[in-house]
């Protein structure tokens, strides 16, 4: 089958990180990248080593330039709008990073862009894309621990650690734990539980230690359909031990539970025993699983898991922890899009 043809824009930071996965995917075809740093780009040009993948620096002369069907824009936030609208008049299906905008008002402002062209967009969730939070998945489905009842989340990891210069973006956000981190563990936890969210309680802060802009801490109580107790701490100002990006959660059911500790997943028994989940093999994993499983969405006629119209929920939840946080109310999410943020 032919593969589908691909234009990256944006090849810095973790946009290197797509570009080195991505080029194992055999069901496209990387045709050009976009990149406005030169040093980038050149870095870019050095990682596909002897392909000859033409090199811009700008996509409006990329989406020029090169037919192709799909673009994926690992690009910051605020440049999402308008790259999305040049990509979908330019004929190309749209995978954004995430957070797929700034705020939900933008995120919606997108949503209406995407509505407006006979083109799939998707936003990247790629936590979702490993043989454990799939053997988890498919766990709870089978009924394992039989209802699920309450959650144990906990995320913790030092951002100063290992830190390169910061975008300028990314310095002046007022909640980036909740919106460059959380957004991961919310829509983990709609994946897992094949669940959605009803409401929940948030408060944020950041402890005196904390060197970076923002609030680098958070706590959230959630409430998801059927009855399912969340309780989530996370901090990006961590001391001592990291936990991994995904964190260490236990789910509880009424018949045992189910762990995922130091990047392992396990059964727990109402007899304490402890015991690893088998692992399905994956062809992709990642980022890579995120661009596969988008081109067998789209030449099947369905809508990728990780749709604009899905991912809207999960960003949803990151809005309502704001709003949460900064008027000490609960905010409910079950009546329809969420607005406020």
């Amino acid at each position: 089958m032919e593969r589908m043809r691909v234009i990256q824009v944006g090849v810095g930071g973790f946009g290197t990180y797509w570009l080195k996965h991505i080029q194992a995917v055999q069901s496209i075809e990387l045709v050009a990248i976009a990149e406005v740093q030169q040093e980038k780009l050149a870095e870019g040009v050095r990682l596909l080593a002897d392909r000859s993948v033409p090199a811009f620096t700008s996509h409006e002369e990329a989406f020029r330039a090169v037919k192709a069907d799909l673009a994926l824009l690992i690009t910051p936030p605020p440049t999402r709008h308008r790259l999305t609208r040049d990509a979908l008049e330019a004929g190309m299906h749209v995978i954004v990073e995430k957070p797929m905008a700034s705020n939900f008002r933008e995120a919606l402002a997108l949503l209406d862009i995407a509505r407006k062209y006979d083109k799939v967009v998707s936003v990247n969730q790629n936590y979702r894309w490993t043989p454990e939070m799939k053997a988890i998945r498919t766990a709870l489905a089978l009924g394992l621990i039989g209802k699920p009842e309450v959650v144990e989340w906990q995320f913790a990891r030092d951002g100063s650690r290992n830190r390169g210069p910061q975008a300028e973006w990314r310095r002046n956000r007022e909640e980036p734990l909740l919106t460059e981190l959380s957004i991961h563990h919310f829509d983990l936890m709609r994946y897992l539980l094949n669940a959605e969210p009803v409401y929940l309680f948030a408060s944020s802060f950041s402890p005196t230690w904390n060197d970076r802009g923002g609030n680098s801490s958070a706590s959230v109580i959630l409430k998801f359909a059927g009855g399912i107790h969340v309780n989530y701490f996370a901090s990006s100002a961590n001391k001592g031990k990291d936990s991994t990006w995904t964190g260490n959660f236990r789910i509880v059911g009424n018949a045992g539970a189910l762990e995922f500790a130091d990047g392992m997943a396990y059964h727990v028994t109402e007899a304490e025993e402890r015991r690893p989940l088998e692992l399905q093999e994956l062809e992709y994993h990642n980022v890579a699983y995120t661009v596969n499983d988008f081109v067998e969405a789209v030449r099947a006629g369905r809508r990728p898991a990780t749709s604009i119209e899905d991912n809207l929920i999960s960003f949803s939840m990151v809005g309502a922890a704001v709003e949460s946080s900064k008027t000490g109310k609960v905010v409910r999410l079950d009546t329809g899009f969420y607005q406020a943020y």
